[in-house]
């Protein structure tokens, strides 16, 4: 084979081989930065047992793009005292059996000051490479949010699949 066919070969293959991939963001998967690290989960910090009174939903999510999403949140304080949050992202891939595998992605937020039974609803934006994602296609992820207090920090996770 010629050299020059060679090299279409090659270009073809590796163009399918993307768009394959890209397609797989397009039906649904909730990307994030691909950080490639080994880092551990978080943890509900157990040095203060009464902890802040702190609730995170997610509302929902969109596309921003081939590798992001734009994930709505809502964080609710339902203690009687207001509460000057900021919030952590990480999010994990999954291994077949469902425990956190590899940290894709982290990000920040900071809400700021929630009064006493109040609500505040926020929008991130999670963005991957194509190799995250499809690892996030296969087997779905782990999206811990920290929630930060004077009081102590919260976490809470949200396993996040394909639609």
């Amino acid at each position: 084979m010629e050299r020059s066919n060679l090299a279409l070969l090659v270009g073809v293959v590796v163009v399918v081989a993307a768009a394959g991939v890209g397609a797989a963001f397009v039906f649904g998967v909730v990307p994030g930065d691909d950080g490639g690290t080994d880092a551990a989960p978080p943890t509900n910090d157990e040095s203060n047992e009464s902890g802040p009174s702190l609730t995170f939903a997610i509302e929902g999510r969109s596309e921003c793009g081939l590798t992001c999403r734009r994930v709505n949140s809502t964080i609710t304080n339902t203690g009687n005292a207001s509460l000057n949050v900021s919030v952590a992202h990480a999010l994990f891939t999954r291994h077949e059996n469902g425990t956190a595998d590899e940290q894709v992605w982290t990000g920040q937020a900071e809400p700021g000051s929630i009064p006493s039974e109040s609500a505040v609803s926020s929008q991130f934006e999670i963005e991957v490479s194509l190799g995250a994602g499809q690892r996030l296609q296969e087997n779905g992820g782990i999206l811990y949010s920290t929630m930060v207090t004077a009081e102590g920090n919260e976490t809470v996770e949200n396993v996040v699949l394909d639609d």
